[in-house]
């Protein structure tokens, strides 16, 4: 028996891709567009919503004829410590700074996984928090604090 389109996981994933890319394409719309040579501050969110909503029906497209077996249930533990992880860091950016706030979200977000190895958290919190340095901080002149004061 065939699964329906929507209880397979890449059915799920277009549907949610098509609603989330929908609903920022309509808050975009909100905003005044403007022009591609002089865009507004709805033009970028309103293209980025678009290009959401195109691989959201591509993803469900591409679920419809095949036999894929059922999802698996949400696994409600890791989505979350996944939030949380997001929560703190962005609680903690502006208040505890960026070298407090990325290793608090890649260690937290790490719990969510079946087998953790410390070893690979480390230095990926380290190398992300780096490259959020450079890039943000040195690289844009953003003024994020890298510990509190």
């Amino acid at each position: 028996m065939k699964t329906p389109f929507y209880r397979t996981s890449d059915g799920q994933s277009g549907i949610f891709f098509t609603a989330f890319g929908a609903f920022v394409a309509w808050q975009a719309a909100q905003y005044p567009l403007g022009r591609a040579a002089q865009m507004g501050p709805g033009y970028f969110p309103l293209i980025i919503g678009a290009m959401l909503v195109v691989v959201g029906l591509i993803v469900m497209g591409k679920s419809i004829p095949a036999d894929a077996s059922k999802s698996d249930p949400l696994d409600w533990r890791a989505a979350a410590l996944v939030t949380i992880a997001i929560l703190a860091s962005a609680l903690l950016l502006l208040t505890a700074g960026l070298l407090v706030a990325i290793p608090v979200l890649v260690i937290v977000s790490s719990l969510a996984a079946r087998e953790i190895h410390w070893r690979t958290t480390i230095l990926t919190a380290v190398f992300l928090t780096v490259m959020a340095w450079l890039v943000f901080i040195v690289g844009l002149g953003l003024r994020i604090p890298l510990i509190w004061s």
